[in-house]
């Protein structure tokens, strides 16, 4: 398998290669204003950087490998005069179709300007996507996080989920949507963490996509980042934060929901004191501190600072950088031990290297750190009075970097290749963990807790890195060919221990084997062919991907085997090891990709798509072990200590532990759309789609299995993960825009949303209950037994069965396969039958099966109403009557933008009738951005700004007290007859809404 997949790799590397999925291209044709012939051998040049292209025979003229900008043509002839097309704008994968028509040369003729036009509708689009220029990021300054931007684009989940038309967010079925930094993949957190500034284009695919996009079942967002051009720039903000209560009702420390147990007029309350163990954890000492018990900080006396900074320009003739970065101070919402805490400074930068029109490298860097407390620190609830600064777990520091290395080389007029070389690694360190967990204390009254020791950690580490080659060639006027490939090595360990008291142990952990801290080594190859043809005003992307996963690990015998005899604790499970499948388990895919663009005229366009996605599993849920205990560790050798071969021995397989079981597949999803782009009046445009998804063999942990032991028969349960689940996705898609003219500009947004997937428990291919079962092979091949015994150095080995054991075992394990053959059809504990068993693997295991009917109902976060509103007004700096040397209404912007979505439905049963499914509360947010420029001041243009968060003061109820009050009354809050409510209050007054109160923060932008 290796050898083919290497040459199959060495095989595109010395024919074709890879589509390159952040650039565009121009293309145009070149005429004789008078005569309107084509013009041979004109020559077009793209400013402030050193491409270009001469007209063939029929005067048409192609540029590739553009980066997504505006940009300013020339074109050329001897003979002829020059002519010049301003603000060219290219797109990502889009085709910018710039003509010109030149006049003779004559003595008196000057250089012709025209500012060129995009079309109104894009002739090639094949599926629905959203793109976001530099421009239109500038019309929203007041969304400075990426995750906010992406939210407003149609199809995206207002309410921040990590959802494109209502696709999954379930941990086990893995993120649907792919994320793309300058054409590599990414998680979400590193995207999310790009500076707006320093994005140049993001583009949002919200149904079907091209074969260069893979695991990612419902939608892609990809970004480009800034480089430097020819002109040296920068910015610096500044934006502040007043002190003040962040959240609704009243100080927490006066909450209705601790009724009588806050004592604030109790003299002997409030002066109550207690006796801290200080360093060394033991009371009695002389480390010891006494504390104040209930002791209040005044958490709204804190302000917020934010500052970002961007810088860009050459270096010299072939260099050019662009750097930008930010840092905020975010004063704490509730009483927290970080009353104001540093949000992890984000900082990204390219260097870009030009040493001829043909070459091009390109070096981009991130990184982001934090550093927090983990474990119960200061909040809300009964831990309120911990002491500043106190985490009763210690600290972690998260960091994220990316690099990427990327060289674009042109061959000739027609054909280029990137070759990318990227670095990508997630680091979660944890610092002065506890050794133990120490016994809960309390106040006095018993209500609040004093500050005690927790034994909760996660460290972690995923590194990847790889290649990613990719090439693009117009072969003729109606195909240009892509292909390409992707291959990544993965790193990965994780660690997690949680000691909820002073018996309770949790470990989990992915690691190579069972040696904590090393990593495993999956690894993944994509291959991609597109073509996209443009004849005859039709446009066709016709795309096929193949993926491989590795998962770099050996292959288990099957799930459940945590709860046999053999495997039933950490030591024990060790040795499964030595009894894993000689190879690696992998997966592969397929996923045929058709869309088609119908231009019918130069203002209204059709698409159509349709095609297959597949989604890899997520690799903790198919690589980690899970072990918890309620006593201590066992003294086997009996030295008075637990040698380091001991420990965990006392540490089961957790009854909910995830396993991945045989035969998993990729989850498989089918798209189709239509759509139409109508530019109906001027400069507005509007967009509608109506789309359907199916997600097929989603990943679901509600498959219980079970171990059916010859001997002892069926164990505890254990939670396995298989294909089991579906989804359904329609709805329509609306986009309403208006481009920037008059002083304004707009951009609407609507999806309607109709999702479904199983409700209750499955049956058949989607049975919630498996049974695994050995055979007469399990036992004679040395894979069972019964007995231990124990070592000197306290270790385990398991004792071999006898002839006579193996004889008598595997009678009894072939007479339950037996068994359960037979009763196949019959009624099992649900409203199914019973599943004949069927034969997993060669090493001797069965599985078998039942199940439960399912229904189809409406999932749970689906937002059927979605709407969004982006309206951006600027004037001129001259605009206006003037007031001595001011123009008061000139410079001036405000943007505004306003959300609404509907509730997520819920299940309600009446009093009388069946269950039914309702809708929650609406919830919509207004935010508003005022800034006034002012005439620069030497090469200073500053600005003031004032932003307002929440403007109209909405709450928007996120949770209900009761369905049966909502549904029948209303009621969001308890019932006005309720008797705590009437004598407290809401407990619940400080958190039960989605939005917090209005917040006004003011700042200075400086541009230079």
């Amino acid at each position: 398998m290796k050898r083919l997949i290497l040459g199959f790799i060495l095989l595109l590397l010395m024919g074709t290669s890879a589509m390159a999925t952040t650039a565009g291209k121009i293309t145009g044709v070149i005429t004789d204003a008078a005569t309107g012939e084509s013009l041979p051998g004109a020559n077009v040049a793209l400013e402030g950087t050193r491409k270009g292209a001469t007209t063939d025979a029929e005067g048409r003229y192609l540029i590739l490998a553009v980066d997504p900008g505006m940009y300013t043509l020339t074109a050329t002839m001897v003979g002829y005069g020059t002519e010049k097309k301003e603000a060219v704008q290219v797109i990502v994968d889009y085709t910018s179709t710039v003509n010109f028509a030149l006049k003779e040369a004559s003595l008196e003729l000057a250089e012709l300007v025209v500012v060129a036009e995009r079309p109104p509708v894009e002739p090639d689009k094949t599926t629905s996507k959203y793109v976001v220029s530099a421009a239109d990021i500038q019309a929203v300054p007041q969304v400075r996080s990426t995750s906010q931007l992406i939210a407003l684009q149609p199809g995206m989940a207002l309410d921040g989920t990590n959802r494109i038309r209502g696709s999954s967010t379930q941990v086990q079925t893995g993120t649907q949507v792919g994320y793309y930094i300058d054409g590599i993949e990414v998680d979400r957190s590193m995207l999310t963490g790009v500076n707006t500034t320093a994005i140049q284009e993001l583009s949002v695919l919200t149904g079907g996509m091209n074969a260069e996009f893979g695991n990612a079942g419902a939608g892609i967002v990809s970004l480009v980042t800034k480089e430097g051009r020819g002109n040296f720039s920068g910015r610096v903000e500044y934006k502040f934060t007043p002190a003040g209560k962040k959240h609704w009702g009243r100080d927490v420390y006066e909450s209705p929901g601790f009724e009588d147990n806050v004592q604030w007029d109790n003299p002997d309350w409030v002066n109550e004191t207690y006796m801290d163990p200080g360093p060394d954890r033991t009371l009695g000492t002389s480390d010891d501190v006494e504390r104040m018990a209930h002791e209040r900080v005044d958490y709204t006396d804190k302000r917020g600072h934010r500052l970002e900074g961007t810088l860009g320009g050459p270096l010299s003739r072939d260099f050019s950088y662009f750097a930008s970065v930010s840092y905020a101070r975010s004063p704490a919402r509730f009483p927290a031990a970080e009353q104001v805490s540093d949000d992890p400074p984000r900082m990204q930068a390219t260097l870009t290297y030009r040493p001829g029109a043909d070459i091009k490298v390109k070096a981009l860097g991130m990184y982001q750190r934090s550093d927090r407390f983990q474990g119960s620190t200061r909040n809300n609830a009964q831990n309120i009075f911990f002491p500043e600064d106190f985490s009763a777990s210690g600290t972690y520091t998260l960091s994220r970097q990316l690099q990427v290395l990327t060289l674009t080389h042109t061959l000739g007029e027609n054909t280029y290749y990137d070759l990318k070389f990227f670095y990508n690694k997630y680091d979660r360190d944890a610092f002065d963990v506890p050794d133990a967990t120490e016994a809960v204390r309390k106040d006095k009254a018993g209500f609040f807790n004093l500050p005690t020791l927790l034994r909760e950690y996660t460290e972690e580490e995923d590194t990847r890195y790889g290649i990613k080659y990719d090439f693009v060639s117009q072969v003729n006027r109606s195909h240009l060919i892509q292909t390409g490939l992707v291959l990544t090595q993965r790193l990965y360990h994780r660690t997690r221990e949680d000691f909820d008291n002073t018996k309770s142990r949790f470990l989990e952990f992915v690691a190579d084997g069972f040696e904590l801290g090393k990593n495993v080594k999956p690894w993944t190859l994509n291959l991609y062919v597109q073509d996209k043809i443009e004849y005859g005003g039709l446009v066709a992307n016709l795309g096929l991907r193949w993926d491989y996963y590795n998962f770099g690990r050996n292959g288990s015998m099957g799930e459940a085997l945590g709860k046999s005899p053999m495997y039933s604790t950490f030591t024990r499970a060790r040795y499964e090891m030595d009894h894993l499948d000689s190879s690696k388990p992998t997966m592969t895919a397929l996923s045929p990709r058709v869309g088609l663009s119908h231009p019918i005229t130069d203002r209204l366009a059709a698409h159509y798509f349709i095609g297959r996605a597949n989604v890899f599993p997520v690799l903790l849920e198919t690589h980690r072990r899970q072990f918890s205990s309620e006593a201590p560790d066992n003294d086997l050798n009996g030295n008075g200590m637990i040698d380091e071969t001991e420990k965990w021995n006392a540490m089961e397989v957790h009854t909910t532990a995830r396993q991945p079981s045989d035969g998993m597949k990729p989850q498989r999803t089918t798209s189709m759309e239509m759509g139409v782009d109508w530019n109906f009046v001027a400069d507005y445009t509007a967009s509608i789609t109506a789309h359907y998804r199916r997600d097929e063999g989603l990943y679901s942990r509600n498959n219980i299995s079970y171990w059916v032991d010859p001997l002892r028969g069926q164990s505890s349960q254990v939670n396995a993960i298989r294909n089991t689940y579906w989804q359904t996705a329609r709805g329509i898609e609306l986009s309403l825009k208006k481009t920037f003219s008059n002083n304004f500009q707009f951009n609407l947004s609507y999806n309607a949303e109709w999702v479904r997937d199983p409700g209750g428990v499955h049956y058949g291919k989607h049975s919630a209950n498996w049974y695994v079962l050995p055979d007469a092979d399990f036992i004679s091949g040395g894979h069972y037994w019964t007995d231990w015994e124990v070592q000197s150095d306290g270790s385990e080995r398991p004792v071999p069965l006898t002839s006579e054991q193996v004889a008598d075992i595997s009678a009894k394990a072939e007479a339950n396969i037996v068994s359960w053959t037979e009763q196949a059809g019959s009624p099992g504990p649900g409203a199914g039958p019973w599943q004949p068993p069927i034969k997993t693997n060669d090493n001797g295991i069965w599985t078998a099966s039942n199940g439960q009917v399912f229904s189809s109902e409406p999932t749970g976060g689906q937002r059927r109403n979605q709407l969004s509103l982006q309206l951006y007004y600027a004037t001129p700096m001259a605009y206006g009557p003037k007031m001595g040397a001011i123009n008061p209404f000139g410079g001036l912007r405000v943007s505004m933008i306003y959300r609404i979505f509907s509730g997520e439905p819920f299940e309600y049963v009446p009093p009388i009738g069946p269950r039914e499914f309702r809708t929650g509360a609406t919830a919509m947010k207004t935010d508003l951005y005022a800034a006034k420029d002012f005439r620069a001041i030497g090469n200073l243009r500053p600005t003031l700004f004032l932003e307002v968060s929440n403007l109209f003061n909405e709450r928007s109820t996120e949770s209900r007290d009761s369905d049966f009050t909502y549904i029948q009354y209303g009621l969001r809050l308890p019932p006005p007859d309720d008797t705590e409510f009437l004598l407290y209050g809401d407990p619940r007054e400080a958190t039960r809404y989605r939005y917090h109160p209005r917040e006004v923060e003011i700042g200075l932008e400086i541009q230079f």
